[in-house]
């Protein structure tokens, strides 16, 4: 009994020796700028917006930058200067972007000149949207999707917005034609509600969904897809998290993107 005592006492102490308080330093990094810019081939304001990156522990209100020298030139020699609105950050130009014309960025700000540069693909029609139909252990689920025909004489890069209801989906969706060129597709476009939303994840009858398609370059497939690896892929999944690749030069984050623009509407059944 007492060799019992003494193992039993060594034990204890063993297990209070491991416990450790570890304390983690959260340094805030220097803020860093963000530039959001798209050209569409849609006769409408286009938008550069800039702003910056906040501290690990500072409030989620992201500084917007006013003052900027903002122009956008094109590969057939015309230049587009893009003035500040209303809302501050925003810079806007009227104008269409045009398919196969590569569009050249410029942003001062700051005492610091960023550029980036984007080629507008072809338009690829967006034939129809729909609902299917999957089942999961039994169980019927309604998902959003796309039908479209890829073309087969070049390579084919999409992205897509899904709203449900005018509620505009947390996921991100890009595609690809690597192992499907000249195929009819059918993308399917799962929902996710926002996070502090408690709305259901599935689609029900008399649900309004809207579907926006984008044909947009490599460099911008590869922003969105970084994301789409990163984000609301559950515990245990996904990529470490880091910040996706810009094409904007002098380490600025963001993407500066030329691209085609379509969108459908449905009810679901």
């Amino acid at each position: 009994m007492k060799k019992l005592i003494i193992y039993f006492s060594l034990f204890t102490l063993c297990l209070s020796s491991c416990k450790k308080i570890i304390s983690i330093d959260t340094e805030n990094a220097a803020p860093q700028i963000v530039i959001e810019g798209k050209i569409n081939d849609q006769l409408i304001d286009q938008q550069i917006k800039i702003s910056k990156t906040i501290g690990y522990t500072e409030a989620n209100v992201f500084p917007k930058i006013s003052g900027a020298t903002v122009t956008v030139t094109d590969s057939k020699g015309n230049n587009y200067v893009f003035k500040e609105g209303t809302t501050p950050g925003t810079y806007i130009n009227r104008m269409r972007g045009v398919p196969g014309v590569t569009y050249n960025l410029s942003v001062t700000a700051e005492g610091q000149t960023y550029t980036a540069s984007s080629k507008m693909p072809n338009v690829v029609k967006m034939d129809s949207i729909g609902v299917i139909k999957n089942f999961f252990f039994g169980r019927e689920r309604k998902t959003a999707a796309v039908f479209l025909k890829d073309p087969a004489n070049e390579t084919n890069f999409y992205h897509f917005n899904l709203y449900v209801n005018d509620i505009l989906s947390e996921r991100f969706y890009v595609n690809n034609d690597r192992l499907t060129n000249g195929n009819d597709l059918r993308i399917q476009l799962f929902f996710k509600p926002p996070t502090n939303d408690h709305d259901s994840d599935e689609l029900n009858s008399n649900d309004k969904i809207k579907i926006e398609m984008e044909c947009i370059d490599s460099n911008i497939f590869d922003y969105w897809y970084a994301l789409s690896q990163q984000s609301n892929r559950g515990p245990n999944q996904g990529t470490t998290p880091a910040n996706p690749t810009s094409n904007i030069s002098n380490q600025a984050l963001g993407y500066f993107s030329a691209n085609t623009y379509q969108v459908l509407s449905a009810t679901v059944k």
